[in-house]
């Protein structure tokens, strides 16, 4: 489908938003939260604006957020996809997408939580194979194997790099940040990951079943 007048006002808001940050919002709030930014040459001053938060990973996040609070709404209000975990796992995500959007001091950590979703349309593909009645059919199964390997890349072997969280533990500059931000780093992103164990288990298990046991 071409663009429509949405996406063209999103597109337009969205520049005029982002522009007035740059231009009128950050510099003044910059130099409230470091004094060191003062005594930047003005050239400094222009690039540490323009970069300290990364426009782009903002927008990602607010897609997923918008995907997140929708999925959250079907399963709350069509009782054969409720899943209490699933909508727990939502509410984690809603939280840490909005303090990671708020306060978007940490990019890359963002990104972590971004790439969690790359495994969703493999997932979903297998619901929808499976509710059509192609469980034994070879795209069902090679859906299956990406969908384990992408789910074990994207949500379990990630893991691990939150641990690089440890750096800025140590200097106590992690403990400057919101309140919200630290809730979704200490409590979201645990229980989070945890969800994601306890899922790829499940799916093992369900592979080994349907390639050794037909």
């Amino acid at each position: 489908m071409a663009f429509q007048l949405q996406h063209i006002l999103t597109m337009v808001s969205s520049f005029v938003f982002h522009l007035a940050i740059f231009k009128w919002l950050a510099a003044p709030l910059m130099k409230k939260l470091s004094p060191d930014f003062k005594i930047l040459t003005h050239s400094k001053q222009i690039e540490i604006t323009n970069r300290y938060d990364s426009s782009l990973v903002r927008h990602l996040i607010c897609v997923y957020l918008g995907y997140t609070v929708a999925d959250t709404l079907a399963l709350t209000t069509h009782s054969p996809l409720f899943d209490r975990m699933m909508v727990v796992h939502h509410l984690l995500g809603v939280f840490g997408g909005l303090a990671g959007c708020v306060d978007p001091i940490l990019p890359y950590f963002n990104n972590l939580v971004l790439l969690v979703e790359v495994s969703n349309p493999f997932v979903n593909m297998r619901t929808i194979l499976h509710a059509l009645g192609q469980k034994n059919s070879r795209l069902y199964k090679l859906n299956g194997v990406v969908m384990l390997v992408a789910f074990f890349a994207c949500r379990i072997a990630s893991i691990p790099l939150w641990f690089q969280l440890s750096q800025h533990m140590a200097t106590g500059q992690l403990y400057t940040a919101r309140l919200s931000l630290l809730i979704t780093i200490f409590f979201c992103v645990p229980m989070a990951s945890a969800f994601n164990i306890y899922w790829f288990v499940k799916m093992c298990k369900g592979a080994y079943r349907v390639l050794y046991r037909g």
